[in-house]
């Protein structure tokens, strides 16, 4: 892959590929290896993608983790320049996404603010771009984005980079435009997502945020060694409990098929619940088109 920046033009035939500004002026572009392969994009005997994505989120779960958690020493080793002492100067976070990413970061506040006692607050990106959002250096700005292309979460982190506050996005296409304009990228590895319907994008995501969470709170004291073995343990043994849930999948579908007529829905949910219930109600909105 060859990935255009704003501003440039591509010019291919079939001897080369030529990139130039539109002034005219050359761009020299390495090429990227695109590390999915086509076995990830079919259906692998599943009846829709939704479902097979729905079966993939153990797995998934467990690449996002990989290589990332210390079970012995309660703690976190996040990817290259997001090792200890990255956020050592921030005060404030601020999280923004849309859709279902933004109740991946409703979450997330509740964990961050619990595990490292750092403010936080949430914005929707297409709000977050139409105001004057208080911004600085002192400030980390986590952005959250399956896709990486977003427009209004892409947006966001152009006004902080004007400002001169860090980035971190939280996302899962490799070298995508939020991943390569941001200051820190933690890669979900949730693989290629083709249904419409977000669901093992959104257990990753909240993962992802988890494991950030926790190696703050590690970072700023509020999280003891013995604290964090647990924290580590409940989270290694979620796959687990994952396919506990999907070998249920017969009884799912009959309590499905007995209310499958109402013609109404009430998710409720009070604490670090209300943004679960918030993404539930909207998968079934989504997917069902029944009023919630």
């Amino acid at each position: 892959m060859l990935f255009l920046e704003d501003g440039e033009v591509a010019e291919l035939t079939a001897q080369r590929v030529v990139i130039t500004t539109f002034d005219g002026e050359p761009v020299a572009r390495t090429p990227r290896v695109v590390t999915w392969d086509p076995v990830t994009a079919q259906k692998g005997g599943f009846k829709h993608f939704l479902l097979k994505e729905i079966h993939e989120q153990p797995q998934a779960i467990i690449d996002t983790m990989r290589g990332r958690i210390l079970q012995e020493a309660g703690g976190v080793q996040l990817d290259g320049d997001l090792a200890a002492g990255w956020a050592r100067n921030i005060r404030r976070a601020v999280l923004v996404a849309c859709g279902t990413a933004w109740h991946a970061c409703l979450v997330g506040k509740f964990l961050i603010e619990r595990l490292a006692k750092l403010p936080c607050e949430v914005d929707y990106g297409s709000e977050f771009r139409y105001r004057d959002p208080l911004l600085d250096p002192q400030t980390l700005l986590v952005v959250v984005s399956q896709s990486g292309e977003t427009a209004d979460t892409l947006a966001a982190v152009e006004t902080a980079r004007e400002r001169g506050t860090p980035v971190l996005a939280v996302c899962n296409v490799v070298d995508s435009s939020i991943a390569r304009r941001a200051d820190h990228v933690l890669y979900t590895h949730a693989g290629p997502e083709i249904s419409v319907a977000s669901t093992k994008a959104f257990t990753t995501q909240l993962t992802a945020l988890y494991l950030m969470a926790l190696q703050l709170g590690r970072e700023r004291g509020f999280v003891s060694a013995e604290y964090g073995r647990r924290l580590v343990a409940d989270l290694v043994a979620l796959p687990t409990l994952f396919k506990e849930v999907l070998g249920r999948e017969r009884l799912i579908e009959r309590v499905a098929k007995k209310y499958g007529n109402a013609s109404d829905f009430l998710y409720l949910g009070r604490g670090i619940n209300y943004p679960v219930a918030l993404e539930g109600a909207l998968k079934l909105k989504e997917i069902s088109y029944i009023h919630r």
